[in-house]
């Protein structure tokens, strides 16, 4: 199976042969590639005297816990996304849409824990989808290619290498997954690190 960009009936179907919590792993490992956006934004913001925490990286941090078994009962998912969610620093001297999509994932992903549905799991994958083609779409506009004219924005953002590496790891993870019927340390440890790319983002930003 090989995944291809845009295409959320093959990924519904992937998800629905997977047990929830796996569900919650594919999630995780897509929010781990898109963090180091959030982490850009944030340091950014720091930079102009904003000195708030960084309640995403301990709320993906615990998610990666939880999936490691951590017993984390209902409301503090729901603290943790609520105290996320208001922590988001409204910082406005730099253009950053793909911290926002970071932070907009982690979100569905801490609802994620708590209703490990497909429908749930879809929506944090759209946040990469989102992410993807924003970007590719800006440095096309940039490059200004005259040749470009006459293929369709989805085209060339489905064919762009950054598209075609994310879509062949969302493959493997979904392969791995269905291959692995307990979520042990060792494979969640390779899930995780495996998507962080040296600390750069599924856009080589870090």
């Amino acid at each position: 199976m090989n995944l291809k960009y845009h295409q959320f009936d093959i990924l519904e179907r992937e998800l629905e042969a997977l047990p929830p919590m796996h569900r919650v792993a594919f999630a995780a490992a897509c929010c781990q590639r898109l963090y180091p956006h959030y982490d850009i934004y944030l340091r950014a913001a720091r930079e102009d005297d904003w000195d708030g925490e960084d309640l995403f990286r301990v709320a993906l941090d615990e998610i990666w816990e939880f999936l490691a078994g951590k017993k984390v009962d209902v409301a503090r998912f729901r603290q943790l996304y609520s105290d996320s969610d208001q922590s988001y620093p409204d910082y406005e001297n730099v253009e950053t849409p793909e911290g926002q999509r970071a932070a907009d994932a982690i979100l569905n992903t801490l609802e994620l824990c708590l209703d490990p549905s497909v429908r749930q799991t879809i929506l944090v994958a759209k946040q990469i989808y989102q992410t993807l083609f924003e970007y590719i779409d800006y440095l096309t506009c940039e490059s200004e290619d005259e040749n470009s004219e006459d293929i369709s924005e989805e085209e060339i953002v489905s064919n762009h290498p950054f598209t075609v590496r994310e879509m062949a790891k969302q493959s493997e993870d979904l392969q791995r997954l269905r291959e692995t019927p307990t979520l042990t340390p060792e494979f969640l440890q390779w899930l995780r690190t495996s998507s962080e790319n040296g600390g750069k983002s599924l856009l080589d930003l870090s």
